[in-house]
């Protein structure tokens, strides 16, 4: 396999490090490992060639949707046909003004959110209404965060007249709770950790016939 990803993100170089990692544990061997600056890199014919060369069967890319889709354009024109596998970042991509969706056939990503779900029907159909568009999971964790933020003053019995510190103080104990959590579009029974990080399971979606499947 291949992981191909952002060195001027943290998003991505972090999920990378943590790929390498996990894969390493699993005996798994990673023949490309390749890079690409932040900003406006548009050619990715050097790390597609590293990872064709080397036999990479699938190509690991925790990036946005933005450089993916570049990705999987030149990646057609250079007859290579890896596997693709993201991450939530690529959320979006399948809805890009312009993109070529039969290029996403077949890429997989792991993201909480997939608006064809029954349980997200009333969020979508409100969403398309109001913005003229399909919200991705984008839309739904920004939907989710507000009512987790409101559950979380609600528990820590915020006050106008508090001051700034005390909130922060107060919303970091009732987010870090043992007894808190939240159901929301993006996952049911979600947690925060001391650090401020959110658990909740995953799910991976594969592209097929245009829209995403949940596998």
């Amino acid at each position: 396999m291949a992981v191909l990803y952002n060195n001027g993100d943290a998003y991505s170089t972090g999920i990378a490090t943590a790929f390498a990692t996990e894969a390493a544990a699993k005996g798994l061997e990673v023949v490309s490992n390749t890079t690409f600056p932040d900003g406006t890199n548009t050619d990715f014919s050097v790390q597609l060639s590293d990872a064709k060369n080397n036999g990479a069967e699938l190509v690991f890319m925790p990036i946005y949707y933005t450089p993916a889709s570049l990705v999987l354009n030149q990646a057609k024109s250079m007859d290579y046909s890896p596997i693709f596998f993201g991450c939530d970042g690529m959320d979006g991509i399948l809805s890009m003004e312009g993109f070529d969706t039969s290029l996403a056939e077949g890429l997989m990503l792991m993201t909480p959110f997939n608006a064809s779900d029954a349980s997200a029907a009333d969020f979508v159909a409100k969403y398309e209404a109001a913005y003229g568009e399909t919200p991705n999971q984008f839309a739904a964790d920004g939907y989710d965060c507000i009512y987790a933020i409101n559950a979380a003053c609600e528990k820590a019995g915020i006050t106008a007249d508090m001051s700034h510190e005390d909130t922060c103080e107060a919303m970091i104990a009732a987010f870090t709770a043992s007894d808190f959590s939240v159901d929301g579009l993006t996952g049911k029974g979600m947690t925060w950790g001391t650090n401020g990080e959110v658990s909740k399971a995953p799910m991976v979606v594969k592209v097929e016939n245009g829209a995403y499947t949940t596998m």
